[in-house]
């Protein structure tokens, strides 16, 4: 249309802020050393000044001098009435005439003034000043000027604002001030507190600065590492720097890309288990056919194997553990039922559940409950310990395990034992173990340490790797280790939140 609209302020900073993560370094460094260089000019040049100031307020004694002067002779010409001008040479310097009889001993200061006299002055010199105006010491000098000039460079120590009182011989009184020499200050005191502000707000900058910079990283990193939803993950923003922004998207894309390879194999993996589960169903019946007994078992025996591999394969290849939906699950009924479930039919499945709670009696001003010494106590009834998970998957990891060690060591002892932020199961067998050097390789898919593949004898080699994709989705760890005694420990340690 050719109407020229204004540009919103908001677009116009963005525009003015750096998209590259390096130039947002260099303009933070520079910013930085602005500040701190421009910080201790501004400081060296009010310390300059404030020593200046303090050398060079005696000069303001001969011009009081003169001043009393002008006025002594003025008032003996008759001619002056009003305030004697200052000398031309001291434009810091304003005096003024506060009227008064010969008989009055002592000026008028301002309301709330406190009023000192300074000793040995050849006239009386008054100092006035705010409440906390300290005592005026002694200037005694050959002359007039000399006097007041030790009286101004006092005051202009002082850090404050001040007039100075100077009697004349008719008995009014010149009041002098100074808005450059006396004047309020700050005290070394206040700009030792102001430097330890200015290098507490530096160093509060510097360690706010790294992690300004670093955030869109950080933030990347964590959602990046973030142990949730594998099936439907959260996007990562691809805002910030442009090298995090081409990050997160790179990243995206990737992730996308995997998801729906996921996708696809979740459903070739129902494809495949619906089309076989035909072909096996019309096999069983073929075989229910044959008349031959013993081939009869044979031929249902590895119908059954089939199905029990296929059925394995698809379980460590799909994503069940990941569909199922998050619950609070009373772990410790889980594992017992689970236990009573193997004895029940006749397996040799032991349960030890979690030890009591113990606590130390407490020392008071009364002593301790129950008299006597200090004691430790503890809670008799069973401990139901909860934790945030999947409940089918995680009985079907430790069925798993348990029929491992059925299998491999004959019996099978169960015990589980937690603190407040961790629950630690431990499997117990009586078997030969496993040689140190293939505790890493049994996680491995369709790995046997027995060799045949007689599923009698070792399995499809999935077991224990399903097992530890369903830890895993727990944010869990799986450790295996062999006994003392002899047998194998495994070790499954689980977050009580996930």
């Amino acid at each position: 249309m050719g109407l020229d609209r204004p540009v919103p302020a908001w677009l116009c900073a963005a525009r003015l802020r750096p998209s590259r993560l390096r130039h947002r370094i260099l303009l933070a460094m520079v910013v930085l050393l602005l500040l701190t260089h421009g910080g201790a000019l501004v400081g060296t040049r009010l310390l300059d000044d404030r020593a200046r100031e303090l050398l060079t307020a005696h000069r303001l004694g001969p011009a009081m001098a003169a001043a009393v002067e002008a006025a002594e002779r003025g008032a003996q010409d008759g001619t002056a009435d009003g305030p004697a001008p200052a000398s031309p040479g001291t434009p810091d310097l304003s005096v003024g005439l506060q009227p008064g009889a010969p008989a009055s001993a002592r000026p008028e200061p301002p309301v709330g003034w406190r009023l000192e006299e300074v000793p040995g002055t050849p006239r009386p010199v008054f100092v006035a000043g705010p409440p906390g105006l300290p005592d005026q010491a002694p200037a005694p000098a050959a002359t007039l000027a000399q006097s007041l000039s030790t009286v101004a460079e006092r005051v202009a120590g002082q850090l404050r604002d001040a007039r100075v009182y100077v009697r004349l011989s008719s008995g009014a009184w010149l009041e002098f001030a100074s808005a450059r020499y006396w004047r309020v200050r700050s005290t070394p005191f206040e700009l030792l507190l102001a430097g330890l502000a200015a290098f507490g707000l530096a160093g509060a900058v510097l360690l706010w600065l790294p992690g300004r910079l670093v955030r869109p990283l950080e933030d990347l990193a964590e959602q990046a590492t973030r142990p949730h939803d594998r099936l439907h993950p959260r996007p990562l923003p691809e805002d910030g720097p442009e090298e995090a922004a081409a990050l997160a998207r790179a990243f995206n894309q990737t992730r996308n890309a995997l998801r729906d390879l996921m996708e696809g194999r979740t459903h070739l993996l129902a494809a495949i288990s619906h089309d076989l589960r035909t072909p096996a169903t019309r096999l069983r019946l073929r075989a229910e056919y044959v008349e031959d007994e013993a081939l009869r078992a044979k031929m249902m025996a590895d119908i059954d194997e089939m199905a029990a591999m296929v059925a394995a394969t698809l379980e460590f290849l799909g994503d069940d553990v990941l569909r199922e939906q998050v619950e609070v699950v009373a772990f410790a009924s889980l594992l017992q039922s689970l236990c009573d479930d193997y004895a029940d039919t006749g397996r040799p499945v032991a349960y030890q559940e979690p030890p009591p709670l113990q606590f130390a009696a407490v020392r008071t001003i009364f002593g301790v409950a129950g008299g006597g010494g200090e004691r430790s106590d503890r809670f008799d009834h069973s401990r139901q310990l909860r934790l945030a998970g999947r409940p089918a998957s995680l009985r079907r990891a430790f069925a798993n395990l348990i029929d491992n060690a059925l299998k491999y060591g004959e019996r099978a002892t169960v015990s589980v034992d937690a603190d407040a932020a961790e629950i630690v199961v431990d499997v117990c067998d009586e078997g030969p173990g496993i040689p140190d050097g293939e505790i890493a390789n049994v996680f491995k898919p369709f790995v046997r340490l027995e060799g045949s593949r007689n599923r009698r004898t070792g399995g499809s080699g999935l077991g224990l790797s399903i097992v530890k994709s369903i830890i895993e989705a727990h944010q869990g760890r799986i450790e295996l280790s062999n006994r003392a005694g002899g047998g194998l420990r495994v070790r499954v340690t689980l977050p009580r939140m996930l």
